[in-house]
């Protein structure tokens, strides 16, 4: 993947996540108006069913973040840049050869 394709990457999971959300909204509110929502049944079903839809929608992002940093940083490998870890590799080797100068 290029790093020009990452912002449709970005929509396509927003994109997902919405219609995902649409389809538990429209079957929350055809519950509703089925009777199925009736009464402590009807409201501990909706409440579980927000939930769901809630740890789904936190599992999706956390997904698309992840996705979205293996992304960056397979392009930022492609162009060499330096990342925090080879600052710090290269710190650790400087400490070293400065204590053996010493």
């Amino acid at each position: 993947m290029e790093s020009k394709d990452m912002p449709y990457l970005l929509l396509g999971a927003l994109s997902t996540i919405r219609e995902e959300a649409k389809k538990t909204f429209d079957e929350l509110v055809e519950r509703g108006k089925s009777g199925s929502g009736k009464g402590a049944k009807g409201v501990a079903s909706a409440d579980k069913a927000v939930k769901d839809l809630i740890d789904k929608g936190r599992k999706d992002r956390e997904e698309l973040l992840n996705a979205i940093g293996n992304e960056v940083s397979k392009v930022l490998d492609s162009m060499g840049a330096i990342t925090r870890n080879d600052l710090r590799s290269l710190e650790k080797k400087l400490a070293t050869i400065e204590k053996k100068l010493k």
